[in-house]
């Protein structure tokens, strides 16, 4: 009956959520749409946030695991765009702040948001890195970086604000809470992945609809779709890693909670068809990242396994997981060979995606490396503040159709540990490796813990995160920030009841 009432709730927001897409498709066709969906999500949110403070972050978090970049709705100002998550941002932390100052006036440090976030494991940690994130901002006005480059640099770093009321409110105080959070991340996943398998079917079967959407896509900044070297549709969106995270949680949670014979019972095939589904977003969004990633994090997790329990429980663990990439690009093909309207072509190929260094990407990727290191080695320790920018030559066509030369000034770099030492230092960066250390040992250590594969998956998470931020940035922005800021909550409180 338990078991039934999730999976009822958890249709339930997965529809909601394909209703929110499909809005935000519409309001891009519709403007006004767009500004009326806007101002119900954010008052909506007000009045909940108010009333609970658990609801409106629930909602934060929904946006933030559908929204990419925050502009699945916005509000146009002048040349500008206001995202939906800088408001819900914007509403959680004034609500938060006028809660905790009403708590300390009515019952001063003894009241309970206080007291949670005194008591906090972590809190150190976090301190040692805002402290840096600080000083990056005071260097980066010292040294009279441009004021609006400041500003976008430092925008995803404000995110860390919302680890206060997440420790306050901890969800997990009951069975009840934590499902909303599992029901909220398990929606998304299943919604992200689907609509990368419907994007990769508009765009293989060319429908008369596929302009409109990929343009949708960019102006939204949802993903974005680029034909590789075969003509093959590559559909990369930035929130495609929770369902690699989600992945890697079903992952542990068949090791932890069944045995190598319950593998494949029909009763459990759920989970490898859920699994199945996470991978073939990461196939299909072609992400070198990502894969890497994935593979480093999934090799842990089997080494772990065979050190926790056994080798053969190892192997058991391995044929699961391969069997689960098998269904994944078994259903990535089934999509693209569909035959209404018109069959598609299965032309993926994953081996020139691998080997070709030639691509303008990768090419404009390396050519920054040399010319982000020197840089970073000018200011080492302390960094040269936020708002500091790169100058190199690249090799994408966006660009040199603009500058012919290829020379290219940005601030947004994509080797995510260096452009992390440039604007806060090598100390600043010290000081995060150490933050993400503590939470991954925090999770592989805990041995009695009643929720043993949500620590575990969750771990693997943020280790996957820490290797795909060595090529593509996720740790500086929201995305990766949300997801720490959840796991660290998790992982270090120790108080999830399932």
């Amino acid at each position: 009956m338990i078991l039934n009432s999730f999976t009822k709730k958890l249709t339930a927001v997965v529809i909601i959520f394909w209703a929110c897409l499909f809005l935000s498709f519409l309001g891009f066709l519709f403007p006004w749409l767009n500004q009326l969906v806007f101002i119900l999500i954010a008052g909506l949110t007000l009045v909940l946030t108010l009333h609970r403070l658990e609801y409106g972050l629930i909602i934060l978090l929904s946006e933030l695991l559908l929204g990419s970049f925050g502009y699945l709705f916005y509000w146009p100002l002048a040349e500008y765009k206001i995202s939906l998550r800088l408001v819900l941002w914007l509403i959680i932390m004034a609500i938060f702040v006028a809660k905790l100052l009403i708590k300390f006036f009515k019952e001063g440090e003894a009241n309970s948001y206080w007291q949670k976030i005194k008591s906090f494991p972590l809190l150190k940690y976090f301190g040692l890195l805002f402290l840096f994130v600080a000083t990056g901002l005071i260097v980066g006005l010292v040294r009279k970086h441009e004021l609006n480059i400041i500003f976008f640099d430092i925008n995803g770093w404000l995110y860390w604000f919302l680890l206060f009321p997440a420790i306050a409110v901890c969800w997990l105080k009951n069975e009840a809470a934590l499902n909303r959070l599992k029901i909220m991340f398990g929606a998304a996943t299943i919604i992200i992945s689907l609509q990368t398998l419907f994007l990769l079917f508009v765009f293989t079967h060319n429908l008369k609809i596929s302009p409109q959407i990929y343009l949708w896509l960019r102006q939204n900044l949802i993903g974005e779709m680029t034909p590789t070297a075969s003509g093959w549709p590559r559909i990369f969106l930035q929130s495609q890693i929770f369902p690699i995270i989600g992945f890697l949680i079903l992952l542990w949670f068949n090791r932890v909670k069944l045995n190598f014979q319950k593998f494949f019972q029909i009763k459990n095939w759920w989970s490898l068809l859920l699994a199945s589904l996470f991978i073939s977003s990461a196939i299909i969004s072609f992400s070198r990242s990502f894969w890497v990633g994935l593979l480093v994090a999934g090799l842990v997790s089997l080494i772990l396994t065979w050190s926790i329990y056994s080798f053969r429980k190892m192997l058991g663990i391995l044929t699961w997981s391969l069997t689960a990439a098998l269904g994944g690009l078994l259903l990535i093909y089934l999509i693209t060979i569909f035959p209404y309207p018109q069959p598609g072509k299965f032309t993926a190929d994953f081996l020139d995606r691998v080997t070709n260094e030639q691509e303008a990407a990768l090419s404009s990727r390396w050519s920054l490396l040399p010319v982000l290191s020197r840089e970073v080695v000018k200011e080492p320790f302390l960094g040269q503040g936020f708002g500091a920018t790169v100058t190199y030559i690249s090799s994408d066509p966006r660009i040199l159709a603009n500058n012919p030369s290829g020379q290219y000034t940005t601030a947004a770099l994509e080797w995510g540990y260096l452009d992390i030492a440039l604007k806060i230092g090598i100390l600043g960066l010290l000081a995060y490796l150490l933050l993400l250390t503590k939470i991954i040992y925090q999770g592989i250590a805990s041995n009695q813990s009643k929720h043993r594969y949500l620590d575990l998956g969750l771990s693997m998470g943020v280790f996957f995160l820490a290797v795909t931020h060595i090529f593509t940035p996720y740790l500086n922005h929201p995305l990766g920030i949300g997801f720490l800021i959840v796991s660290s909550c998790l992982i270090s409180l120790d108080r999830v009841v399932y």
